[in-house]
């Protein structure tokens, strides 16, 4: 037989029979047993019409399930791997007054989430739905990804619009916003809680809970507070239902060359990447609270009121991280609650040794809180644990171009009742907003979804 010919018929052979693998090198199938429960207190919701995504971390596949049976769903032959659970339980507004005597015109959405769940075998586990906290005060666009750093803005132009989700007149006067702190990494440790890797709050030096409650569940932890300032009357800030506040990080526009508090001409050379917040309601400004050398781009707007500021930690002025890793809380002052700045400090769990130079976050009752809304990075791999409890943002969300982008998340209107927007608020941030490719600051119909 011809030489080469041989040579050919046994590389044929070996490439069939010596790349097949072997039984041992196959990955098994595994399943995931999921068992459900929505209830407030003691009232307990049918579960059977809940939509359960999960989600492999490391390929992006995912499975949706959208019955459950007896209680259970089960997701059979699926890749051993992390994943992200999810779940959305829409509740009419007949069955959940029937059930509770609470009436209600909406909808009323639970949530439930695991992050991170180890499926590396076969698995059952418990997921408990939460009725998501539904407030009057929402967050309707975060504009934290910034512009571009040469042609754009970078960080300068950031802001946060509260919008009036209600049928009446609301007064922003004392509303709070902050912006909560986290672990930056995905390191395990004695003081971070197994599957998630977020700090253990339990482990605090010093740190008191009250009765019943759960360090980790019942609070969030924020490096900065600022509120709107009050003449009083609680009344000097009307915003009519269907419209919104503008908060601007440095409510100057953007779209123009300006000079900064060291004097040095600020360059835009692309308008069309940033915008013009020269006209915001409010902005933050840090200078008188940090006193000393005001920083360069913390410029004061004579013009536009600026935020008291109740509590910050470390910086210069309101930074929106715009890689995606922060979190946001909305709340409204009231005789009810205790003085936001006597609430208690804490540090984080690793810090064993407690001194003057400690920085120590705000210890605020999830029980205070409108509305959270949790951003993330948008490339897997780079995303870090989750901060903001199931109950205040059951799944994260972000921008998908990320950082200096220029898009802003916006929150999706669910309906419109005569000319005005109603929009969605399950809790759920992956569900509640879409995007805009380029932030609007109008407050036009053009700044919103549908």
């Amino acid at each position: 037989m011809n030489r080469n010919l041989i040579l050919i018929i046994m590389l044929i052979v070996s490439t069939t029979f010596g790349c097949k693998k072997s039984d041992d090198d196959r990955v098994s199938p595994v399943s995931l047993n999921l068992t459900l429960k929505a209830a407030e207190g003691d009232i307990s919701f049918d579960v059977s019409k809940t939509v359960i995504k999960i989600t492999n971390r490391t390929t992006d596949a995912s499975y949706t399930a959208t019955k459950a049976s007896a209680g259970k769903v089960v997701f059979a032959s699926i890749t051993p791997g992390s994943y992200d659970v999810s779940a959305v339980l829409v509740v009419s507004a007949q069955e959940y007054t029937q059930k509770t005597g609470i009436y209600t015109e909406e909808e009323v959405t639970f949530n439930g989430a695991l992050d991170r769940l180890d499926v590396s075998s076969d698995t059952e586990q418990q997921l408990d739905l939460a009725i998501g906290k539904v407030g009057n005060w929402v967050f309707k666009q975060i504009y934290y990804a910034g512009s571009d750093v040469v042609k754009g803005a970078t960080f300068r132009d950031q802001f946060l619009e509260i919008y009036n989700n209600s049928n009446a007149v609301m007064y922003a006067d004392s509303l709070y916003i902050g912006q909560v702190e986290g672990k930056n990494n995905n390191n395990s440790g004695p003081y971070f809680l197994s599957g998630s890797n977020q700090y253990d709050w339990t482990q605090s030096l010093g740190i008191t809970v009250g009765a019943g409650l759960d360090a980790n569940k019942d609070y969030v932890y924020a490096n900065s507070v600022f509120m709107v300032p009050s003449d009083g009357t609680g009344k000097k800030y009307p915003v009519q239902p269907g419209q919104s506040i503008i908060i601007a990080a440095t409510a100057v526009d953007h779209t123009a060359s300006y000079a900064d508090n060291s004097n040095t001409n600020v360059n835009i050379t692309d308008p069309t990447l940033t915008v013009n917040l020269s006209k915001a309601d409010f902005e933050t400004n840090l200078v008188a609270y940090l006193g000393g050398t005001p920083y360069k781009y913390d410029i004061d707007n004579p013009h536009v009121p600026n935020m008291d500021v109740t509590y910050f930690i470390s910086g210069n002025e309101m930074i929106l991280k715009a890689n995606g890793r922060d979190a946001f809380i909305l709340f409204k002052a009231n005789q009810n609650l205790p003085a936001v700045k006597t609430l208690p400090t804490v540090a984080t769990p690793d810090q064993r040794e407690i001194t003057a130079a400690t920085k120590k976050l705000l210890q605020i009752p999830v029980s205070y809180i409108d509305d959270a809304v949790e951003v993330m990075h948008p490339t897997e791999s780079q995303r870090i644990p989750k901060r903001l409890p199931a109950a205040l943002d059951a799944v994260r969300t972000f921008v998908p171009a990320g950082q200096y982008s220029s898009q802003s998340l916006v929150r999706k209107t669910l309906k419109t009742v005569n000319g005005r927007r109603i929009l969605k608020d399950t809790n759920n941030s992956s569900e509640d907003f879409g995007y805009l490719n380029k932030a609007d600051a109008s407050k036009s119909g053009s700044s919103f979804i549908d």
